[in-house]
């Protein structure tokens, strides 16, 4: 057993399969960047658990073959992935420890020449400091400090905004049903958005692109950066009526009234806004 585990074309069949674990982090990466990650209910736990695990295992498996050029390149090459993990995913800290904590320690167990580990340490620790300095100064200046929270039959009931709309949550599961907030043609859908901020705050109308969310095992990767802004005028702790209509050459028109009292007013929908790549910025 000795003899099989010290052979070098053993290590280096397993330097070229922790390949995987990178293409996973990769892919995580770029797919966090594209959507907004949803765990699905009761599976983030179970997910936690086979993160860690695979983690830990890959861990022990690029130990062993740190010797290898391809564990090498990866050692190298991981820090940088994560931190874009990080930026993506900021405080979602079950998608971000697990690969950090793995990138941190192979960068210094694995054989690559000193020389790289002081140029490349150094080169990190300026993007690491630098980056996450740029990215809360750019979230302080464009992204605002309004937090919204989407009103639908999903609303955590331990949460503060449920205590506002509690007494309306039974209107609120009947005006977000599907058959009310989807388009006659199921290309779009209409999402109310409960708006905190330093002011009264409020309720967003806006319209997303419907049928584009990715659903997989342990969550959902849900579309974001399309949105269309139909009214920023509700009034907070009151919940709009809304509903889909089409005018007569057949255009499609969202109709809301945003109180009881208010009058029924309508917005065409002909052309979506184009894909926002920076909402994790906060810019939208």
């Amino acid at each position: 057993m000795k003899e099989f585990l010290s052979n070098i074309w053993v290590k280096r069949a397993v330097g070229v399969f922790n390949l995987v674990y990178f293409a996973v982090i990769g892919l995580l990466t770029f797919a966090t960047f594209l959507y907004d990650l949803e765990f699905t209910e009761g599976q983030e736990q179970s997910f936690f658990t086979v993160y860690v695990a695979a983690s830990v295992i890959f861990l022990l498996l690029m130990i062993y073959s740190r010797e290898v050029m391809v564990t090498k390149i990866i050692s190298v090459i991981l820090p940088f992935v994560v931190f874009l993990l990080l930026l993506f995913n900021m405080y979602d800290w079950i998608l971000v420890i697990p690969p950090l904590v793995m990138g941190i320690i192979m960068f210094f167990v694995a054989g690559t020449h000193e020389t790289v580990k002081v140029v490349m340490g150094t080169i990190y620790l300026l993007i690491y400091v630098l980056g996450l300095v740029a990215f809360f100064v750019f979230k302080l200046l464009f992204g605002g400090t309004s937090t919204l929270t989407e009103l639908n039959a999903n609303l955590d009931r331990s949460s503060d905004v449920y205590t506002v709309y509690k007494s309306q949550f039974t209107r609120i599961c009947d005006v977000t049903r599907d058959d009310n907030v989807l388009s006659p043609d199921g290309k779009y859908r209409i999402i109310l958005y409960d708006v905190q901020n330093s002011d009264k705050g409020g309720v967003n109308i806006c319209v997303v692109p419907n049928g584009e969310d990715v659903t997989l095992r342990f969550f959902t990767l849900k579309q974001k950066g399309v949105k269309k802004t139909i009214s920023n005028k509700g009034i907070r702790g009151t919940v709009p009526d809304v509903g889909w209509t089409k005018d007569e050459d057949g255009t499609l028109v969202v109709l809301y009234r945003l109180a009881p009292e208010s009058e029924l007013k309508k917005t065409s929908v002909t052309v979506m806004p184009k894909k926002q790549y920076l909402e994790f910025l906060g810019i939208s």
